[in-house]
């Protein structure tokens, strides 16, 4: 008899993947395991109630939301802090998070998630966000990620995110627009900006920030690299537990779970490949009033 188990309690997540393995090896590698395991990471970052108390994190229940602000630029100015934030996910704070949000004054949220994303698990009420904005950028590559663990594939696991960076430049660039302009022009701020994991889609916007206020290239790709830092315990838990159920091949979701040179690099390439430099993207293609942004951005 198979247990009846809400997979969106993280007390019971765990739980789950013993009741799966006794469904037999070839139901724990279908597609019940992915469509289980992976959302675990990906909205449930900030879900563990065992995070240390002292931790160095902002929130306790969302590792990756941190200020943009604070890095210097080409021309020796600095980013504000107090003004930008990225983020994963912000379904599961607790009453101290939103508490936190609320004195640190969020006017502005801007979220990347899909419809099915933001259905399953919607933004929190925060008493001091005067606009919600949508400008979606489509995970598209849960679905083929599905099937490539049903199939065990871990080469092409390991590219996926490669390619799928190089779709969010290629299909995108609408949203990406509406992101610069949003930031130009909006007066609700300080504002955070998230996806779900807060690492890749939240990890493109924030570099291209980056390089378009006069951030150098090597401290865009710093702040980029930090989600794994942040996401560290997360996953490091995930991927133990995963193989503590029985399943030996647990390591073959990590590079689902973290941000890799070859990704970001993957976006800059057909960044290049169709444009030339990034600096002719984000002006000619992307619009990014740049002088706006920096007046408005930099000290």
């Amino acid at each position: 008899m198979i247990k009846v188990i809400d997979y969106k309690d993280t007390t019971n997540i765990y739980e789950l993947y013993q009741e799966v393995l006794k469904l037999s090896k070839f139901a724990y590698m279908s597609g019940w395991y992915f469509r289980y395991c992976y959302p675990v990471f990906v909205y449930l970052c900030g879900m563990f109630e065992n995070i240390p108390q002292h931790h160095p994190f902002l929130l306790q229940h969302q590792p990756n939301f941190r200020d943009i602000g604070g890095m210097r630029t080409l021309d020796g100015h600095t980013v504000k802090t107090g003004l930008l934030y990225r983020s994963g996910d912000l379904s599961r704070l607790s009453e101290e998070d939103i508490r936190k949000i609320e004195e640190i004054g969020i006017r502005m949220i801007i979220d990347f998630r899909s419809d099915r994303e933001l259905m399953n698990y919607p933004t929190p009420r925060i008493s001091t966000v005067k606009d919600n904005k949508r400008i979606t950028i489509i995970d598209s590559a849960r679905e083929t990620a599905e099937r490539m663990m049903v199939e065990n594939d871990k080469e092409g696991l390991e590219t996926l995110l490669v390619r799928d960076y190089r779709r969010m430049v290629r299909d995108h660039q609408d949203d990406l627009r509406e992101f610069f302009r949003v930031l130009a022009t909006t007066v609700n701020l300080p504002l955070v900006y998230h996806c779900a994991a807060g690492k890749d889609r939240t990890g493109l916007a924030s570099y291209l920030l980056l390089i378009a206020v006069g951030v150098t290239a090597e401290d865009a790709w710093k702040d980029y690299f930090l989600s794994n830092e942040h996401l560290k315990p997360v996953v490091d838990k995930i991927v133990r537990k995963i193989i503590d159920a029985g399943n030996p091949n647990g390591e073959i979701i990590r590079p689902l779970m973290e941000v890799r040179t070859e990704y970001l690099n993957a976006a800059l390439d057909e960044i290049n490949d169709r444009y030339g430099t990034i600096d002719i993207f984000l002006t000619d293609v992307l619009h990014a009033d740049r002088p706006a942004l920096k007046r408005k951005y930099l000290r």
